[in-house]
């Protein structure tokens, strides 16, 4: 249980932050809910297909090279996650009526980005416990709200 919430104590962390920070028409949190769900679930699948179906267009062998890990860093792990978050607030949040200004962008795509991480950092948590939890909370979960 411990672990569940050091996985999860940085993503619930941003979430507060930037909610804090919409200071002109706060988002109806049924729909930030649902933003969340759908990056924590729905964007992962759709990570995972685009993972699998990179693995077969873009076979990388296991010599580890320099260039293989640029290759996959980038063009492999960073597209497909940033355009499953993408796809997810461009057809789940911006049609609906209350994304009606800037700053509500960034809202949708925290909360799908906070999704995501919560899902991811649940997994790689669990495996490698508090170290990995606390090296995470630094790097990997503010990338993703960043990143979006």
């Amino acid at each position: 249980m411990n672990l569940l919430l050091a996985a999860i104590a940085p993503v619930l962390i941003i979430i507060i932050y930037i909610y804090i920070k919409d200071k002109y028409e706060k988002e109806p949190k049924r729909l930030l809910l649902i933003s969340f769900v759908f990056g924590a679930i729905v964007s992962i699948i759709i990570t995972t297909v685009l993972y699998l179906v990179f693995d077969v267009l873009l076979p990388l062998t296991n010599d580890q090279s320099v260039w293989q890990q640029f290759v996959k860093a980038f063009f492999v792990v960073a597209l497909t996650e940033e355009f499953s978050k993408y796809v997810i607030v461009r057809y789940v949040a911006q049609p609906r009526r209350a994304f009606n200004e800037p700053f509500d962008g960034i809202m949708y795509a925290v909360m799908v980005s906070m999704g995501f991480a919560a899902t991811e950092n649940i997994f790689y948590v669990i495996v490698g416990g508090y170290e990995v939890a606390v090296l995470r909370a630094f790097t990997a979960v503010p990338a993703h709200a960043t990143f979006v």
